[in-house]
């Protein structure tokens, strides 16, 4: 087994296994030194093609269990499942491969800063069947982390890999390349130290902040009801007893909230009134009640049908006030990408769909405060928080989510996690709701507070604080990845024109 492919394999463990187990948060800061290794010096093809398995094995490793939530989620055969599993991670792959391409060309760049800004180039714009940062990495090294406020997760990547391409100019590196390497790590010092107390501070200002802001007393309810229980007509009354059952025990509470189409029967979209049956029996101190519930609009054999993934807002007798239709779909479960291709395929189902929603629809509660819904994987899109934030003023971000489909995996620990930025780039606490777990509350500095176990049923009760206020984030966006990916292209350019004068002579 060659070194090469030995320094290429270990690059993608370093990157897959944090989003694994966030205790080797440590492995992210040196991942890609072995892949600078590699490629420099080689071929171009060749570099292309040692980035794409570098990609290809780190997807497979961070998402080993997506084989088991396609066929479940999706209803896909088995077989069917693999092959749509391989084809992700071939495709997932071209950013490492591009990544590797583009290094290799233009080399490390002033400071060796351009592999930084070529990955946040890519990690900005490159579409992701799950949105992921390789700052995700860093969940649990909070302090590090609370830049998002002022740039997102982009910032903290950024680091991560100009602190690769550092190590690997200062210690691998010979020669005339060498020199000003201790200078490029002087300033990237300078940046390190400066996240670090920025994060220190800031996690001292919002602590204060959230001890003065107002409380919301809420109860959030997790049915733990398995896969093989669920949309089971002859099972459907009894999943909603389970869900009544544990909301009779809530007290304390002005708001309860159930997850991901807790309700599985189908809502009009245009009610007016929660029927009695799926009503829960609400304690006298409870205001508020949001659910997950599928709801539809129009006729079924009309052309204006539509269905959607929904959140809905009742009070205590059953008046609904309020809903939020989910806007971004997810692949192989509410919407079939490439269906025609894949309708060819034996063992896929009859592929049908969700609608999106249309837009970002805050949830007033009866005592004025603004509760962002973001159903599923949307609070792993850090564009959804924003603009509930700044266009709505949301005071508090909830989840409602249904986390059965990833199994007994790391999956539902690392949904979790990636939502946990949320909370910092916003700076406003994220109560997660699911049917299984993780259930959770994370406050305003992105620490996860409480939480339920997983697959059982529960209440977690919290006291979430309700903050208002925009963050440089919220105000201004990606206007750090729109920097580097400009500062890139620049780089890119130059290099290529300084590259062609010669053989223009």
């Amino acid at each position: 087994m060659s070194s090469k492919f030995c320094a290429a394999v270990a690059t993608s463990v370093f990157l897959a296994i944090p989003f694994l187990f966030p205790s080797f948060f440590v492995l992210a800061w040196i991942a890609f030194v072995p892949l600078f290794w590699v490629i420099e010096g080689a071929r171009i093809r060749d570099a292309l093609l040692w980035g794409w398995l570098v990609g290809g094995i780190a997807n497979l490793v961070g998402f080993y269990w997506l084989p088991y939530t396609i066929r479940v989620f999706g209803g896909f055969s088995y077989g069917a499942s693999v092959v749509i599993f391989l084809l992700y991670v071939l495709l997932e792959a071209v950013q490492f491969a591009l990544f590797a391409f583009f290094v290799r060309i233009v080399g490390f760049g002033p400071l060796f800063l351009f592999p930084a800004l070529l990955w946040i180039a890519f990690e900005f714009f490159f579409p992701h069947l799950f949105p992921w940062h390789l700052a995700n990495t860093q969940a649990g090294f909070s302090t590090f982390i609370q830049s998002a406020d002022l740039v997102g997760p982009y910032g903290t990547s950024f680091l991560l890999v100009w602190l690769s391409a550092a190590i690997y100019a200062r210690l691998i590196r010979g020669g005339g390349p060498r020199r000003g390497s201790l200078g490029a790590a002087a300033i990237l010092g300078v940046f390190v130290v400066a996240s670090l107390v920025y994060g220190h501070l800031r996690l001292s200002t919002i602590a204060a902040r959230m001890a003065a802001a107002p409380k919301l007393a809420l109860a959030a309810v997790q049915g733990n009801i398995d896969v093989g229980m669920k949309w089971d007509p002859a099972k459907l009354e009894r999943n909603l007893e389970i869900y009544r059952d544990l909301t009779k025990k809530v007290t304390g509470a002005s708001l309860v909230i159930w997850p991901e189409t807790a309700v599985e029967a189908w809502l009009p979209e245009q009610s007016r009134q929660l029927p009695d049956g799926i009503l829960p029996p609400l304690e006298a101190g409870v205001r508020d009640f949001i659910f997950g519930v599928r709801s539809f609009r129009g006729d079924l054999n009309s052309r204006d049908f539509a269905a959607f993934n929904s959140a809905f807002l009742a009070d205590r007798e059953g008046k609904l006030l309020g809903r939020y239709h989910k806007q971004v779909l997810l692949a192989f479960g509410e919407y079939i990408p490439f269906a025609g291709l894949l309708s060819k395929i034996p063992g896929v189902p009859e592929l049908g769909s969700f609608s999106r929603g249309d837009g970002a629809r805050t949830l007033t509660l009866s005592g004025g405060a603004r509760v962002a819904p973001l159903i599923c994987y949307e609070d792993l899109m850090p564009h959804l928080s924003r603009r509930f934030v700044a266009e709505q003023g949301a005071h508090l971000l909830v989840n409602l989510t249904n986390d059965a489909w990833y199994g007994r995996s790391a999956a539902p620990w690392q949904h979790a996690r990636m939502a946990q930025w949320r909370a910092i780039e916003t700076r406003r606490g994220l109560v997660r709701v699911t049917n299984t777990g993780v259930s959770a509350v994370i406050d305003a500095r992105g620490i996860m507070t409480q939480t339920l176990p997983l697959f059982v049923p529960g209440v977690l009760k919290a006291e979430v604080d309700l903050l208002e206020g925009k963050t440089p984030y919220v105000r201004f966006g990606d206007w750090f990845a729109w920097a580097a990916t400009l500062l890139a292209v620049a780089l890119l350019v130059s290099r290529l024109v300084r590259e062609a004068r010669p053989s223009a002579r």
